[in-house]
């Protein structure tokens, strides 16, 4: 008898955590909901894809604050495909998310994205805006002979015309 009572308060916290983090999670995909990514164009012609892990998309500037986007809420094995139009991440079992070209700000590498350290360049974020909420798409690739994905990646960013400094504006 002695064992029990201390298993059932055990039994108890632990459905009570539980409960706070699914009540989290429901919150956080209500905060969200508003945020849609575009479906895949029908044109949508991949010139190349490659085997990814995704490990979470954050709002920029918060990068411990995961967004729950439909199609991008869970970490999960993917493919990343490439193409002048954007890129499209599909993850088995979610509809597959489209990240237009023209919403892609930047491309860079890092080693830390929530939950998951890796060593030095080993995650390639992907900044961009969905809903116009800016925010870094984190992708680890799998197989070492594709890590020269980030300067294909770098290619899709649609050019963006420099800022006219002040001296270049007044002449």
């Amino acid at each position: 008898m002695d064992k029990v009572l201390p298993g059932v308060i055990v039994v108890v916290v632990l459905a009570a955590l539980l409960s706070l983090m699914w009540f989290a999670w429901r919150a956080r995909v209500r905060r969200d909901a508003g945020l849609g990514v575009p479906q895949v164009p029908e044109s949508y012609v991949p010139a190349e894809s490659v085997d990814v892990l995704y490990v979470a998309t954050t709002e920029a500037g918060r990068p411990l604050e995961r967004l729950a986007v439909r199609g991008l809420g869970f970490r999960a094995r993917g493919v990343l495909s490439i193409a002048p139009s954007g890129l499209v991440l599909a993850i088995p079992g979610e509809r597959p998310a489209f990240i237009p070209s023209e919403s892609l700000t930047a491309v860079s590498t890092t080693n830390v994205a929530i939950d998951r350290v890796v060593e030095s360049d080993g995650l390639v974020r992907l900044s961009w805006s969905i809903s116009g909420v800016a925010c870094d798409s984190f992708v680890r690739v799998l197989d070492a002979d594709q890590r020269t994905v980030v300067a294909d990646l770098e290619r899709v960013i649609v050019p963006r015309p420099p800022v006219p400094t002040e001296s270049e504006s007044s002449s």
